[in-house]
């Protein structure tokens, strides 16, 4: 381990002990002040000292995880040259309703593949008659295989009705959209055929028509999975994002079928079976982002509420499995990450009833009767830790992204991805609670797959919200300077303001979003593409 890799993990490490020290200490303070608080309160103080340590613990984790991938840990070497027989692969690339000039990109761009022993399969899960012609034609004419699906099964269910009919050792998987680079199956040969102990091999996917800032705010998003996917590697936990990646043909079927995240699902139960897979820092397919805001937070719905779900179904088998309690502990925060974004709000949610309910807040053993205030002042101080190791976190972003081709980087891209990425958190606290109690299980006749949002409703509703809590704020605020005799002083309203401020802003965020960012000509039914 280099110099830099120990300080980071030196970092973390005492980072995560003060944190402990100040739940441990906080913990017992609050039961020793059992008769002051009575058991609301005691509960209150409990669940509000839990989301005020999701923060931290996530940022830093975050933090730490990024800062690895910058530096490669657990890069392993390959050789091209050195593959023996060339085994077969097959490229699926599963398409519903897709657009004949994007399909017919991503075929021009397979046939450009270099690896000698290749077939490419084109799988159209039960698209509308215009489309079907239209698509088995271009994939006759670049001579590859075209299976058309009879009933609805999302890309899961067309892969599965592909796959047992190839006699290829390995499974390639693209998006409709995603070109693939020329030597990429060469590469993900390479390291599969080198490297047996892999399971997978994950490639990164880069953007090929940015022209606006929501673009480029989705590519940096992009780069930040990416690197912590190189944080990943040591441990393996890598994630297979269900494209741009290759997989021995064993591990590869069946894939999980009804699940809004199937790739994240399927990754979950061949963990759980010993497998793992490698993340291959080199740019794999170069694909097209979302065209809208609607369409990104459509995404966002589904991403969020299958990872939660997928984790929460599967719990109890993680705790069967021979799991190690590192690689449990990985895959719950990457499970459950979107709590970073989301824990500021469900703390905001009870400080309010605490205040209203005139509970004190207690906090650090003894230190709240040592030093008048100070509880109080700890509730202003925990969001101010999240958001510096927070800007810590996305420096790292900022180092990893810099040579990318996709779009020329600016510093204030930076700052813009942070504050954009803020404005759109509290729209996850919906499908965050849907993954953690809905069922959320895809119905083919039924379901569809990137619906519509109703983000007008929505940030109309966290508008009014933010409106409430910016009252709450001034009155707590009159309190605390005497003019108001209520809970006395306190410094909930600096809280109250923050959360103010972001949820007014939801519905100008959306209609902006939706002024600034308009569609492309690349897509046709934004509900049914795989993106």
């Amino acid at each position: 381990m280099n110099k830099r890799i120990f300080f980071n993990h030196l970092f973390g490490a005492l980072f995560f002990i003060v944190l402990f020290g100040y739940f441990a200490t906080s913990l017992t303070s609050i039961i020793m002040n059992y008769q002051t608080l009575g058991v609301g309160g005691i509960i209150l103080n409990a669940f509000v000292l839990l989301f005020e340590l999701l923060g931290p613990v996530y940022a830093t984790y975050l933090m730490i995880q990024l800062f690895d991938g910058i530096m490669e840990i657990g890069k392993i070497s390959y050789d091209v040259t050195g593959i023996k027989n060339y085994p077969k692969v097959a490229v699926i690339i599963p398409i519903h309703n897709v657009n004949q000039k994007l399909l017919d990109e991503t075929l021009d761009g397979c046939k450009k593949i270099t690896y000698p022993n290749l077939e490419v399969w084109v799988g159209d899960d039960c698209s509308e008659k215009k489309y079907v012609v239209e698509c088995e034609r271009l994939v006759q004419k670049y001579g590859f295989n075209f299976h058309k699906g009879e009933v609805r099964s999302f890309k899961a269910g067309i892969i599965n009705q592909i796959t047992p009919k190839l006699d290829a050792k390995y499974i390639a998987i693209f998006d409709a959209d995603q070109i693939p680079v020329s030597d990429i199956i060469t590469k993900f040969v390479a390291i599969l055929e080198q490297h047996p102990e892999y399971s997978f091999v994950q490639g990164k996917y880069e953007s090929r028509n940015i022209s606006n800032l929501l673009h480029i705010w989705e590519a940096l998003s992009s780069f930040q999975l990416f690197c912590s996917q190189g944080g990943k590697r040591r441990i393996k936990t890598v994630i297979f994002h269900g494209t741009s990646a290759c997989l021995r043909k064993e591990i590869s079927y069946p894939l999980p079928e009804n699940h809004l995240s199937e790739d994240y699902e399927h990754l979950l139960r061949i963990t759980m079976q010993g497998h793992y897979g490698y993340f291959l820092n080199e740019v794999a397919s170069l694909g097209l982002v979302t065209e809208s805001i609607d369409h990104k937070i459509s995404q966002l719905y589904r991403w969020t509420t299958g990872q939660v779900s997928a984790f929460r179904n599967n719990l109890l088998k993680f705790f069967k499995s021979k799991m190690t309690f590192r690689k449990f502990l990985d895959y719950f925060i990457s499970s459950t990450f979107v709590f970073l974004l989301t824990a500021f709000y469900f703390m905001g949610l009870f400080y309010s009833l605490m205040y209203w309910l005139k509970i004190d807040i207690v906090r650090g053993l003894e230190l709240s009767q040592m030093t008048p205030g100070f509880s109080d002042l700890l509730m202003v101080f925990m969001p101010m830790v999240v958001g510096i190791v927070y800007f810590i976190a996305f420096i790292a972003v900022g180092i990893y992204s810099r040579n990318t081709k996709a779009f020329r980087m600016k510093a204030w891209h930076l700052a813009f991805f942070i504050i954009y990425g803020g404005l759109l958190a509290p729209f996850l606290l919906i499908p965050t609670f849907k993954g953690m109690f809905g069922r959320n299980k895809v119905v083919p006749e039924k379901t569809k797959w990137n619906k519509k949002i109703r983000l007008n409703l929505i940030a109309s509703i966290f508008t009014i919200v933010g409106f409430i809590f910016a009252a709450l704020g001034i009155i707590s605020l009159l309190d605390s300077i005497g003019i108001i005799n209520w809970y006395g002083v306190n410094y909930f309203y600096p809280l109250f303001f923050v959360m103010a401020i972001t949820l007014i802003m939801a519905l100008p965020f959306v209609i902006i979003s939706k002024k600034a960012f308009k569609s492309t000509k690349y897509f046709v039914d934004e509900a049914s593409q795989y993106f």
